[in-house]
């Protein structure tokens, strides 16, 4: 059974996810805390006691996220499957935490904000984004010689560069729409042959 939150945890989690909608719309500079107290429907006092700053409820929006994503993915290594079809099973899922997840809306706010504060990109990757479930499937990949014996973070880096050039930048930078149906198959399918290209070992 679920355990009961308690006033302040409700209005704490109340304001993140009222924080997060505000984010999406407007963006991290034009976000206003007066509308998310509104949406929230708590005071600015109680706000500022769960939040000092917009930095600090922007980053903890962002910290929440990747927790439940942390807490969500993993990705087991089968040994019956070959390992295109596992690689495609991951991109399908990492698409859905990329588009359903965060949403393209928030990404892009994601990426302006993180440029304008680079410390606090700087922060947020060398805490929350330096963990990927993918990272540790590379790694029994490995162990089990379906992967060449590379530094697997080496290998996520290239992994997730080819997949954000695909699925990410051009969603980002408004130069595509998000793929669907065939179009999403077939960039699934170069992903994978290009990954397993550099890194595959003969099955």
């Amino acid at each position: 059974m679920q355990k009961k939150l308690t006033r302040s945890q409700q209005k704490h989690l109340d304001i993140i996810n009222a924080a997060k909608e505000e984010f999406i719309e407007f963006g991290f500079l034009a976000a206003n805390m007066d509308r998310i107290t509104s949406s929230a429907e708590v005071s600015k006092r109680t706000l500022y006691r769960h939040f000092e700053s917009k930095e600090v409820l922007f980053e903890s929006v962002l910290t929440i996220i990747n927790d439940s994503v942390n807490e969500s993915v993993s990705y087991h290594f089968d040994f019956k499957k070959s390992m295109e079809e596992q690689l495609t099973e991951i991109a399908y899922k990492e698409i859905d935490v990329l588009y359903k997840t965060y949403g393209i809306a928030l990404a892009r706010t994601i990426v302006m904000e993180f440029l304008r504060q680079p410390e606090m990109a700087k922060h947020l990757i060398q805490n929350i984004y330096s963990i990927r479930a993918i990272t540790q499937w590379f790694r029994s990949a490995i162990e089990a010689k379906r992967l060449k014996d590379i530094d697997p973070k080496q290998m996520t880096d290239v992994y997730v560069s080819l997949f954000q050039g695909l699925f990410f930048w051009p969603q980002v930078m408004h130069l595509d729409v998000e793929p669907q149906g065939k179009e999403l198959r077939q960039k699934i399918e170069t992903l994978t042959i290009i990954f397993l290209q550099s890194y595959g070992v003969a099955e």
